[in-house]
């Protein structure tokens, strides 16, 4: 038991407390974001991005006391380095594009260098995916009878919500319409729900019930049909890397024959039943044609911009609702390829992490990848909800690292 300032700070001196704080900041961020759009609190800055700073500065102050034990496999290091990297070729771009972003872009770099330097042990990572999850879970909770009430922006009244897809829904709530909560978008909402039910589909039994059934709600009430197939990607990964399938001797050959099925079953929905993908597809051929204009280096965000506003063809899309096409239109095909390659090596070093982490960080990395194929949830400016997903996903691999109960079920099969 901790008592008193002794306590405290030979806790920061053994845990990684910086990184539990971290991977928290962006839905407490983003919450603040919702609280209170577009207010000014402190020297020109809104809610969210003085809560971004001042949480980052706090890790700052927790990280130093931190003795790291551990270290990065290179495949850790180099992807982070890379990420860094993308950050500051997309910082650079955007100042020469004349575009526009916040101060909390720096929380970025700052908050995986520390990471870089002092690794938090395999169970600071574990509290870390709590402590995100879980903050994710609560401003999803908490927003819904504060926006009702209207002490905050009713999540029923976005933008871009819609009209309810569901009937039996539609009856219940007497026709609201879909729902964003606080993240802005019924877009972004929805893959938060996918990622809660997968995160917590491999948790222990209490933690499961409360992240799965808020996961379930938070897709219920957005109604966002591509994040449905990025749950039921990353729900394979879990089942497919369970203990009972690990334990059956032709099991990369049932494992195979899964994923070709459900790539099979996705692309039977699409052509049957929504060839467009929701005008995504129309979206997609729009914006290609403009970049073909600026193959090499993109068309910017004032050139997207400028075109949308003119109507030139593109359907009124100010993003390409698919984090690579985004970075391949926006910024040319060197970004492109540099996102694809970090996206990759997340999946890879999570898998690597199944023997000692467990199925959770590669489910969660696929399933925020798959639901990335159709809707531009992050790029690499700022320290958001799904790149500190990413992240966590990524860190989870560690060298000098102890198994989990539930890692050493499926260890055997990797």
């Amino acid at each position: 038991m901790v008592h008193g300032m002794p306590g405290i700070h030979n806790l920061v001196k053994q845990r990684a407390v910086y990184a539990w704080l971290a991977f928290a900041i962006p839905p407490i961020a983003i919450f603040g974001h919702a609280l209170s759009p577009g207010t000014v609190v402190f020297k020109a800055q809104t809610l969210g991005i003085v809560l971004a700073l001042a949480l980052t500065l706090v890790c700052v102050l927790l990280w130093l006391p931190y003795r790291a034990q551990g270290r990065l496999p290179r495949i850790v290091v180099w992807t982070m380095l890379a990420i860094i990297a993308a950050w500051l070729i997309q910082i650079l771009r955007i100042q020469a594009d004349g575009a526009l972003f916040n101060v909390s872009t720096f929380c970025l770099p700052a908050l995986l260098i520390l990471l870089l330097l002092k690794p938090p042990s395999p169970a600071d990572i574990r509290i870390a995916g709590l402590a995100l999850f879980y903050a994710v879970a609560i401003i999803a909770l908490i927003s819904l009878p504060l926006g009702i009430f209207g002490v905050m922006p009713n999540g029923f009244e976005g933008a871009d919500n819609g009209v309810c897809r569901l009937a039996a829904l539609c009856d219940l709530v007497n026709n609201l319409n879909r729902w964003s909560g606080p993240f802005g978008s019924v877009n972004y909402a929805a893959p938060m729900g996918a990622a809660l039910i997968v995160y917590g589909a491999v948790q222990r039994r209490h933690h499961a019930w409360i992240l799965v059934s808020t996961g379930v709600l938070v897709m219920v009430l957005s109604q966002g049909r591509t994040a449905l197939f990025a749950a039921v990607a990353g729900l394979a990964v879990v089942v497919l890397f369970s203990q009972r399938v690990s334990q059956w001797p032709n099991r990369r050959a049932i494992r195979v024959g899964s994923v070709l099925g459900l790539l099979f079953a996705g692309l039977m929905y699409m052509l049957l039943f929504d060839p467009s993908l929701n005008g995504r597809v129309g979206i997609w051929e729009d914006l290609l044609r403009l970049w073909r204009t600026e193959p090499w280096t993109g068309l910017g965000s004032s050139g997207i911009t400028a075109n949308v506003e003119q109507a030139q063809g593109v359907g009124m899309a100010l993003h390409a609702h698919s984090v690579v096409l985004d970075q391949l239109i926006r910024w040319g095909p060197g970004q492109a390829l540099l996102t694809i390659a970090i996206l990759v090596l997340i999946v890879i070093a999570a898998a690597r992490a199944l023997p000692t982490a467990g199925r959770g960080p590669v489910a969660v990395a696929v399933t925020v990848v798959v639901a990335g194929l159709v809707e531009t949830m992050h790029d690499w400016t700022y320290w958001s909800i799904i790149m500190a997903m990413l992240v966590w996903s990524l860190v989870s691999y560690m060298h000098d690292r102890a198994p989990t109960v539930e890692a050493e079920a499926v260890s055997s099969s990797v």
